[in-house]
């Protein structure tokens, strides 16, 4: 249960959105997202009627897979003309007070990256009071709950949902006539977690983040932001259907987020990178992509990834595998062949598909 001390804690420390800073920043992401970009959005039918209603409010919760979401997931919100939700980033991509203050300034809020038991805790409590806070105001937030981009490049699957930020929505739901009442002139307010999932043609950060250089940070600096664009081409962003918290309050944190991790994962496209990069690790020798042994392996792969062709993306499953092979090196990373150091970068694009494999990840040995 809440206390009086935890109710102080309900007024967030957001950013005004009128002011030039973050009018400024919303133009350049508009901006480099319609010229530079080529997103394909898919918005749950119901995700615009829903959180139209003065009553409700929204935290999004998806799948990290670059530094790219923290802006990019942003502007289909914003074009479907629903509310821009603060963004929970990791304190450690963003360096020194300035920055930091400039960040918060366009809409993001800093999550402590913990470097022990002590941190952790106290990073997990100030999470939850900042989601507490936002949502008891009616702020929709927008988190990544594994919590990092390098679950894939370093263990080949999607990490498990942190529970820390599903705390506060349960705990709201159960509290919210009594936060309203000492919290005047909040209102009680509905809750729903909306999944969402960003597929990529080209991860702009794939070379850094395979990289085994410990001494090198895996993060972006803020000026990188810019460029990250420039070369990303083809994204998939994926808004799935709002789960309603009151429908589940005999979850606990651990459950809601688990039920939660499972939907992002619904809504994982199957692109042609990731097609292609799955055949030439099955076969495990430098051929060539033209070669037809690649192109019966592109095409043994489709066969076996047939019952998703719903999730296919980009291509069909009819499609001539030369078609998909071509497709594959359209963008930025130019394939050829599985080089010795071309190895990783083929494993991590299977990765991201490995869920759907029949026996969850056959073939990325």
């Amino acid at each position: 249960m809440m206390n009086d001390k935890n109710d102080l804690l309900l007024s967030p420390d957001y950013s005004d959105r009128r002011k030039f800073v973050y009018a400024f920043a919303k133009t350049i992401v508009l901006l480099t997202h319609r010229l530079l970009a080529r997103p394909h959005v898919e918005l749950d039918e119901t995700i615009v009627p829903l959180r139209r209603r003065e009553c409700v409010v929204f935290l999004y919760a998806g799948l990290h897979k670059s530094l790219w979401e923290t802006s990019g997931a942003l502007v289909p919100l914003h074009q479907a003309g629903l509310p821009v939700p603060y963004v929970g980033m990791g304190d450690n991509l963003v360096h020194g007070r300035f920055f930091q203050d400039l960040s918060r300034r366009i809409g993001t809020f800093l999550v402590k990256r913990p470097g022990n038991r002590k941190e952790l805790i106290e990073s997990a409590r100030k999470l939850r009071n900042d989601i507490l806070g936002f949502i008891a105001n009616g702020v929709d937030v927008m988190v990544f709950p594994e919590g990092t981009r390098k679950c894939i490049p370093d263990r080949e699957r999607y990490g498990d949902f942190f529970p820390a930020p599903f705390e506060p929505l349960l705990e709201y739901e159960l509290n919210k006539e009594r936060i309203c009442k000492t919290n005047p002139p909040l209102k009680p307010l509905e809750l729903f977690v909306v999944p969402f999932n960003v597929d990529y043609s080209y991860v702009r950060e794939t070379h850094e983040l395979l990289r085994d250089d410990p001494g090198r940070p895996r993060t972006l600096h803020v000026f990188d932001s810019l460029s990250m664009i420039r070369n990303i081409g083809d994204t998939y962003l994926s808004y799935g259907k709002p789960l309603r918290v009151a429908g589940r309050l005999d979850l606990d944190r651990k459950s809601l987020a688990l039920e939660c991790r499972a939907r992002c994962m619904e809504l994982v496209k199957i692109l042609p990178i990731n097609v292609v990069s799955l055949a030439m690790l099955r076969l495990g020798s430098a051929v060539r992509l033209s070669d037809p042994l690649a192109v019966k392996a592109v095409h043994r792969c489709i066969d076996e990834l047939r019952p998703f062709a719903d999730r296919f993306r980009g291509f069909s499953p009819d499609d001539p595998p030369e078609k998909v092979v071509r497709l594959a090196g359209r963008g930025p990373l130019r394939i050829d062949r599985l080089a010795p150091g071309d190895s990783r970068i083929f494993r991590l694009y299977a990765a991201y598909i490995r869920h759907y494999l029949p026996s969850a990840g056959a073939g990325i040995a």
